[in-house]
């Protein structure tokens, strides 16, 4: 029986006593032995105070308990490798016989016409000519049948005949585009076009839309996963359909499918829209995707609300929870479709034309997207399907993976928690009064209300964007105690100018996620982990609702600065250059996060006015992401692992000497590292 080197088998445990005692060997009853294969199945990495559990239960040693754990875990993945291996040997056979057959019928080959020996090199290429003669002869006859027909039958275009009726006129565009328009920095810059098989993109555009209608119609295809209780596709079954080919084979890589369903209040005219613009894409999952940018763009002259067919290149990059975590990046077609009425599909996908210029890409797309009906009452339905084939796991931080395998990283559920998040919070954002659960000592209108939860979107989408740190470590000495540190040079717009630094650190603790946030925004003890406090009792001045769940809400915090009056500490009354604290958070299903940024009261006041732009209005998040350890389906219970980061202008300067940025470096690592210990003592956890 396999062992783990050194430990037990599956029924025997081995104890080895000190002052050169023989080992002694004890072996488990069959009950013990049952009870413990039934345990693993569900969980395969008990924790310790799981492990006490068994032990009482079984009457088991916790050593025992720990290496039948451990030995069944190797004898798993031993018996999978070999599984593994056999099948692959079984392909190898096959192939290798197939080859030796077509060389074999090669070797043998005659005229299908005659009879004879082979044609020759001469008799081919004529051959070839008059095929590519009649090719052309049909394809005219081709497009004269299509345009009587468009003519005469008043039939909606299918994706193939929209694309292809378009081609032609978007190169005139583009040549136009270059004459009279020369690209700026802030237009997408078109490529070659012989880069692009444009019938080839719409008959892969056209296949998605066809699997994924079977996808979201056939249940046959999806079963329960008895670990996460989410619905993932049976690939044995899928492959018989559609032939799809992995595109990693490394032992590492896997394939993650997911499906989940909402319905959201906006219209579904409005949300296609949002779908196919890509920068309105990249601020309905702020949370979720990074960048976003097209890259070619065909129908889009298409009325949406008449056809919807769109086919778009999009190139795009997914990005979560942490530094450890790392992003992926799709190029991918896109298209809308509608299937009947009220109905859409919009499918992504990725295309071996487009993505075979990335070196080293750890991420293909099978057919995703969503299916949208239109409700009543403003309002819309959508059914998600996400299915990737991943191989990152190498560059996952170990404290992630078991998160990211189980498909609650990037997978359906995360997609739509965020839509309807986010789409709560638009429609709350546009309405005409102030409802009545919020209240606010300093936002006199509905317009300073929709300014300041602007600028609270802007706070989550640039805290999110910051996480990825810019795929690198400036200060590699910091990252070996638990920090991640980068510096640059802000100058964009909306954000504070001179040199920023951010450092993140992520960290697990054995708390559930709800606890989590509800410690984290709790104002009463604040003061007690928050630098920008200083030690100073927190206040609200204002609470805006940003969702129907009571813990998605914009607040506006103050430090209150306290005066001595003899025996009594009074609050201190003026304002004048006093900071406040601007912090957006909500908590969902798969976790929260608690994003903040200082601001001064005049600062504040131009927000809350409405009379600024809020995208102008200078701002540098610092906060937390919770997520839940990949243990439990839910937020209330399980362990929860928290990253924290912050952003810091240390110098308006543009340049600085290498000693003050390490010494800047040190103070902001200090801090994140003195403030995660705060934390975990305030919780009660154990420290590193």
């Amino acid at each position: 029986m396999d062992t783990d080197g050194g430990g037990s088998s599956d029924n025997e445990q081995y104890t080895s006593k000190r002052n050169g005692q023989k080992k002694m060997c004890h072996r488990h009853t069959p009950q013990q032995i049952q009870r413990l294969e039934d345990y693993f199945k569900d969980r395969p990495h008990p924790d310790e105070s799981q492990r006490k559990k068994l032990c009482k239960e079984l009457k088991l040693e916790p050593d025992q308990i720990k290496f039948w754990f451990q030995n069944k875990r190797t004898q798993s993945k031993a018996q999978g490798d070999r599984n593994c291996n056999m099948f692959l040997r079984e392909e190898n056979e096959k192939l290798q016989c197939e080859n030796e057959a077509m060389l074999e019928a090669l070797k043998n080959v005659i005229c299908p016409t005659c009879g004879g020996p082979p044609v020759g090199i001469e008799e081919r290429e004529c051959n070839l000519q008059n095929l590519r003669l009649e090719n052309a002869r049909l394809k005219d006859e081709y497009g004269k049948i299509s345009n009587f027909v468009s003519k005469h039958t008043p039939k909606r275009p299918t994706m193939v005949d929209s694309i292809a009726s378009v081609h032609e006129q978007h190169n005139v565009e583009t040549r136009i585009s270059y004459e009279t328009n020369p690209p700026t920095s802030h237009t997408i810059e078109p490529e070659p076009q012989f880069h692009i098989d444009i019938m080839q993109l719409s008959e892969t555009a056209a296949s998605a839309v066809e699997e994924l209608k079977r996808l979201f119609t056939e249940d046959n295809f999806w079963v329960n996963s008895s670990i996460t209780g989410t619905d993932m596709i049976d690939q044995g079954r899928y492959e018989k359909f559609s032939h799809a080919i992995k595109h990693f084979r490394s032992a590492s890589a896997c394939i993650e499918s997911s499906r989940d369903g909402v319905v959201v209040p906006i219209e579904a005219s409005n949300l296609i829209e949002m779908f196919l613009d890509s920068e309105k894409w990249k601020e309905l999952f702020p949370t979720i995707v990074s960048e976003a940018k097209t890259i070619y763009e065909f129908g889009s002259e298409l009325p949406t609300k008449e056809n919807c067919n769109v086919l778009k290149v999009i190139r795009e990059r997914l990005h979560i929870l942490s530094p450890l975590v790392p992003p992926r990046e799709f190029k991918i077609v896109r298209c809308c479709q509608q299937i009947e009425e009220r109905v859409w599909i919009i499918a992504d996908v990725s295309h071996s034309i487009v993505d075979s210029e990335q070196v080293g890409a750890s991420c293909y797309k099978r057919p995703s997207g969503c299916l949208i009906q239109s409700l009543p009452n403003a309002q819309s339905k959508v059914m998600w399907v996400e299915h990737v084939e991943v191989d990152d796991r190498s560059k996952t931080h170990k404290m992630y993976k078991e998160l990211l395998c189980g498909g609650s990283g990037y997978g359906a559920k995360r997609w739509i928690e965020t839509l309807r998040r986010m789409c709560e919070r638009m429609a709350l954002s546009s309405i005409l009064t102030v409802p009545t659960t919020d209240w606010s000592k300093v936002i006199e209108s509905v317009e300073g209300r929709r300014s300041v939860m602007k600028v609270g979107e802007r706070m989550l989408k640039k805290f999110n964007e910051m996480l990825t740190m810019s795929g690198k470590v400036d200060f590699p000495q910091q990252s070996k105690c638990g920090v991640r540190v980068s510096i640059r040079l802000n100058s964009a717009a909306g954000q504070p100018q001179g040199i920023v630094i951010s450092a993140a650190s992520s960290f697990s603790i054995p708390v559930s996620p709800l606890q989590v946030f509800t410690f984290l925004s709790n104002i009463d003890i604040r003061q007690q982990w928050d630098v920008l406090s200083c030690g100073h009792i927190i206040t609200e001045l204002a609470h805006v609702a940003t969702g129907s769940s009571e813990t998605d809400y914009l607040t506006i915090l103050r430090p209150m600065q306290m005066e001595n009056h003899g025996m009594l500490m009074m609050p201190k009354d003026s304002d004048k250059d006093e900071m406040v604290m601007l912090q957006d958070c909500y908590m969902d299903n798969l976790g929260g996060m608690l994003v903040y940024a200082p601001l001064d009261m005049s600062t504040m006041k131009c927000a809350v006015s409405g009379q600024s732009d809020p995208s102008l209005i200078p701002i540098l998040p610092s906060g937390f992401i919770i997520s839940s350890d990949g243990r439990r389906s839910t937020a209330e219970d399980g362990g929860t692992l928290v990253t924290l980061a912050f952003q810091i202008l240390v110098s308006g300067k543009t340049n600085r000497s290498k000693e003050e940025n390490e010494k800047s470096v040190d103070t902001v690592s200090s801090l994140i590292s003195s403030t995660v210990q705060s934390i975990k003592a305030l919780l009660n956890c154990p420290q590193d």
